[in-house]
């Protein structure tokens, strides 16, 4: 299984990186908005039936053409910003809002943002006008979409390494048993000290600053992780769907940069 894992993981972690830094503007939008329907898909299909998902998601279809509209793409990215913010408190009080959680409503309305927003904040990414808006020093922005997937994977390494060698404190039992208060604690410290230490020169801001967009950017990489892992809990199955050998499928893979992306995007164009 570890195994599977591994050659699952090297094998798309080449292929994505050469599809974000090689593939044109038009197809990259394109590539985008497939893999985020695929994983809103997998989403809705583990709670509906396929006619029901199929019909669902070609309405999410028309509000991807909204989110290249500048007003409507930012809505969507503060929206999905909101919406994790908010589920600190449904992860914290799980299982207790399990029935709401269930309904249908609350269901898609929950996928549709999320998703909306990992779009838009990546679509205001790979825009090269949008990008010079940003206080950064970047001018590639394929390198800025690969930085901020390193936030993410930083903070599931340190977490995984640390949990598992030193952790004894369960962290957000009810939602994901295997996660420590260690590991958590750990990732929390280290990732935006990393960060900062070796890239806050890419950015165009104070260094207090710096320092508060990796230590909040890193909170909602393990909210949306969580997020997932109470979605799977509501419903009780391990992974969306199989579609990766050893990981499950694109929104398992995804959970936490469908978070970090809006968080970073937002924080970048408040600042």
């Amino acid at each position: 299984m570890l195994k599977e894992r591994l050659i699952s993981a090297i094998l798309l972690a080449s292929l994505l990186s050469m599809i974000i830094l090689f593939l044109s503007d038009e197809f990259m939008i394109y590539f985008l908005a497939f893999v985020t329907c695929v994983s809103l898909w997998e989403f809705l299909k583990v709670r509906f039936s396929s006619s029901l998902t199929f019909i669902t998601l070609t309405f999410f279809v028309s509000l991807l053409f909204l989110s290249q509209v500048t007003f409507f793409s930012y809505l969507f990215i503060a929206l999905s910003v909101i919406l994790y913010l908010s589920s600190s408190v449904f992860i914290l009080s799980f299982p207790l809002n399990k029935a709401f959680l269930k309904n249908p409503i609350t269901w898609v309305g929950s996928g549709y943002i999320i998703h909306l927003g990992f779009f838009a904040s990546i679509f205001q990414i790979i825009s090269s006008e949008n990008l010079t808006n940003f206080p950064l020093n970047i001018v590639n922005e394929r390198l800025l979409i690969l930085y901020v997937i390193l936030i993410s994977i930083l903070m599931d390494s340190i977490a995984y390494f640390v949990g598992k060698n030193y952790g004894k404190r369960p962290f957000i039992n009810n939602v994901s048993p295997n996660k420590t208060l260690e590991g958590f604690l750990s990732a929390l410290v280290f990732t935006p000290f990393l960060l900062f230490t070796f890239s806050s020169s890419l950015f165009d801001l104070t260094s207090i600053v710096v320092f508060l967009i990796f230590f909040l950017v890193s909170i909602f990489s393990v909210l949306g992780d969580a997020f997932a892992s109470m979605i799977k809990r509501v419903i009780e199955i391990k992974d969306f769907s199989n579609f990766i050998p050893g990981h499950g499928g694109i929104y398992d893979r995804l959970d936490s940069h469908i978070a970090v992306f809006p968080c970073f995007t937002l924080l970048l164009y408040l600042f």
